[in-house]
Formats: C-alpha cells, sequence, structure tokens
C-alpha cells in the first residue's frame, strides 16, 4: 500500500517490522514504496529518531549556494577522519571550530558526496521493550567491567580484551588487550585503574571469569573477593541478560566495528589500536546519550582512594569468626566445614539466625546458608 493517511505512523511501523528482520524487498512491496525510500526511512530514523518520520519542508534544505563552501570543506575533512561519525556528531565537532551547522543541513551534504550508506539493523536477541534490571548511578559511583570476545591474532594466538568504564560517563577506563581471562592479570588492571580513579560503589559484571566461578561457593573468585577487602559491592547479571550491561555491550559493538578487525601480529601491537580507540572514545567523540557531550567531560573520580594496604575483613561482635585453613575448612560445631580454598587465610563470620540456621558471611557479603539439619552450605534463603 503506498503513502495514505498517518504516514508517521506507518514509517514507524517501517522502522519497527525491518529492526524485527523483515527485508527491505519485503517492506517495499507491503508498502508500495521504493528500496530507496525504505533505505532512506531507516536512516532519518536512526540519526534523529521519531523527529526524522515526519515530512519535512520541500525546499531545499542546503546547497552550494546556502552553504559555505568553507563549511562544506570542514564538515567532509571532518567525515575523512572519522569515518565512522555520523551528522549529529560531527555537527558536534564543528563547533569547537565555531562553525553552526544544522544536524540535516549535514545530512544532506554528506549524501550529495557519497559519504552516507545505510546500514542493516543487528538482529534483536531480547525483547526491546524489556527494562534491564540493573540502575546505572550518577558518574563517580559504579563501573562496568568484561572481557571482549576472544579473537586470533596474526601470530596464531588469542587476545581476550579486558574493558572497564563508567557507564554514566561512558568513559572508558581500560581496554588491554590480555593473552588470558585469568585472574593475576585482571588484577593487575583494576589496581591501575583503581590507583588512578579510586573506588566505586559497586562494579557490575556477568557471571564468566575472571569475575565468576561455579566451583566456589557464592561463584567467588580472587578477584571478586578482592573488592569485598575493598568495600566494593559486586553486582552480577542474570545469566543470558547481556541488555543488563547494555551501555557496555553497546561499547563493545563500537569496540568490535573499529578497533579489531583486521587483528595485529600480537597483544602489544593491537594494544596501540586499543589506545588510539580509547582515546577517541573518551575525548572527541560526541554520544548521543550525553547530549552530544564527550566522556571525558563528564567523568568524576571516585570518592575513595586505592588502600596503600589491604584491610583486614572485619565483623561485628553478633557474629562468630573463624579463619579459613589452606585446605578451604574452617572448625565448626565439632568438625570441619568447607567454605573454598578461595578463601583461605580469611576470616568469615558466622551469624545465628535461629537455632538451626547460621548465615556465612565474607565481609559485608551474605555467602551462605549452613542449618543443623543439613551440615553443608547452601545458597543463602531468599
Amino acid at each position: 500500500m503506498p503513502w495514505t493517511e498517518g504516514r508517521v505512523e506507518q514509517r514507524k511501523r517501517m522502522v519497527g517490522l525491518f529492526e524485527a528482520g523483515t527485508s527491505v524487498v519485503a517492506l517495499s512491496e507491503q508498502f508500495g514504496v521504493s528500496r530507496q525510500t525504505v533505505y532512506n526511512v531507516i536512516e532519518r530514523w536512526r540519526e534523529s529518531g521519531e523527529a526524522g518520520l515526519i515530512d519535512s519542508s520541500r525546499a531545499p534544505h542546503s546547497n552550494k549556494r546556502q552553504t559555505p563552501e568553507s563549511v562544506r570543506s570542514a564538515l567532509l575533512n571532518l567525515k575523512d577522519r572519522y569515518p565512522h561519525f555520523g551528522p549529529d556528531k560531527l555537527v558536534r565537532l564543528l563547533q569547537d571550530e565555531q562553525i553552526e551547522l544544522s544536524a540535516s543541513t549535514a545530512r544532506d551534504i554528506l549524501r550529495q558526496n557519497g559519504r552516507v550508506q545505510a546500514r542493516r539493523a543487528r538482529s534483536q536477541r531480547w525483547s526491546p521493550v524489556e527494562a534491564p534490571q540493573v540502575g546505572v548511578p550518577a558518574p563517580g559511583q559504579m563501573m562496568t567491567a568484561d572481557h571482549k570476545g576472544a579473537f586470533r591474532l596474526g601470530n596464531g594466538q588469542y587476545c581476550h580484551p579486558l574493558t572497564i568504564a563508567d557507564p554514566a560517563s561512558r568513559y572508558i577506563f581500560a581496554i588491554d588487550a590480555l593473552s588470558s581471562t585469568g585472574v593475576a592479570v585482571a588484577m593487575k588492571v583494576f589496581e591501575r585503574v583503581f590507583r588512578e580513579w579510586g573506588l566505586p560503589e559497586q562494579i557490575l559484571t556477568d557471571n564468566g571469569c575472571p569475575f565468576c566461578t561455579a566451583r566456589s561457593i557464592g561463584g567467588l573468585t580472587p578477584l571478586s573477593l578482592r573488592w569485598i577487602e575493598l568495600g566494593i559491592r559486586h553486582v552480577r547479571i542474570q545469566p543470558g541478560r547481556p541488555q543488563q550491561n547494555g551501555i557496555h555491550e553497546r561499547m563493545h559493538r563500537t569496540l568490535e566495528a573499529q578497533a579489531i578487525h583486521p587483528p595485529e601480529y600480537d597483544c602489544r601491537r593491537h594494544q596501540k589500536r586499543f589506545d588510539v580507540f580509547r582515546y577517541e572514545f573518551n575525548e572527541i567523540r560526541p554520544h548521543q546519550g550525553l547530549g552530544q557531550e564527550r566522556p571525558a567531560s563528564i567523568v568524576l573520580p571516585y570518592r575513595r582512594p586505592y588502600p596503600d594496604r589491604i584491610p583486614e575483613l572485619e565483623y561485628p561482635d553478633s557474629f562468630t569468626v573463624r579463619r579459613v585453613r589452606g585446605n578451604g575448612e574452617i572448625k565448626w560445631k565439632g568438625g570441619s566445614l568447607l567454605v573454598g580454598t578461595v578463601l583461605s587465610g580469611k576470616p568469615v563470620g558466622l551469624l545465628q539466625v535461629d537455632d538451626d540456621r547460621w548465615k556465612l558471611f565474607v565481609g559485608g557479603v551474605h555467602l551462605a546458608d549452613w542449618t543443623r539439619g543439613s551440615k553443608r552450605l547452601v545458597p543463602p534463603a531468599r
């Protein structure tokens, strides 16, 4: 059916069908328009949202007589320098050079000069109406971390990029090209970031190594234990719910598109690519989610400094404290209770709830429950 009444609503339906996986050819036939019209609608939606679906004046938006050649050249030079930036970001960069230009005019100039291409939307892997269950506080309070998927380098070995960021400001603290997802190498990266920026109130990660392990009570690893010792709350997303760390995942998509392929020969050489990307992402690239501001202009240091010495875990007087032996056990109720070798040498606290149940704490974290009936540790009762 060709465009009739309610063009904006029809275009919104078209965009929704496209992002759900309907092909451009099928949409062209369904709505009775050309394929180029479908591409134009999709492009305008990506650049301007719903406002881009409203019919604009048929009068020319821009031409060489209206826009000075110096402005056109400045825009095209920026596009050549930052080919992944869209009109909104380029217009923001022009403002730094005291050049004012509307996004629609910039889009027209880019299109006239063959600098704009319609891109196929990524297939949705979850419902677009599902709200993340993890909130993002203000800058300087929370960090997110993840391992970008491993990729093979030119020397045949694998690179495992570890990324750490502030979701509120979008600032990337680290993109480190690591040779593994092991705890020891990750610990050094976090220590470096903590020393420079301070300690967050919480860190959000997935349930993979080195943040979590199924072989330990509560999924505890030496890295997450160190965070507990530093007074950092470790928040883990639900398995299979990457949208709960959506801002970090979106950064990873940009990283994948701009700084991973083709791979360099080894991790050391690829690290230089990551360093260039991180600088551009933090210092130059305007972000739509920040009102076209840059992360470096918004990020804040964290309030608590990294301590000179890792503090000992402490518990209130109402707790029964036991120190974990080298084999991961503690003395308990006339016998031994296995709490895990990751806690070897550390004090744990037990709080009696009633005659038959005790709660096991590591620092301020309720890790497991013990009952007289089972005589073993089980996940905390909710």
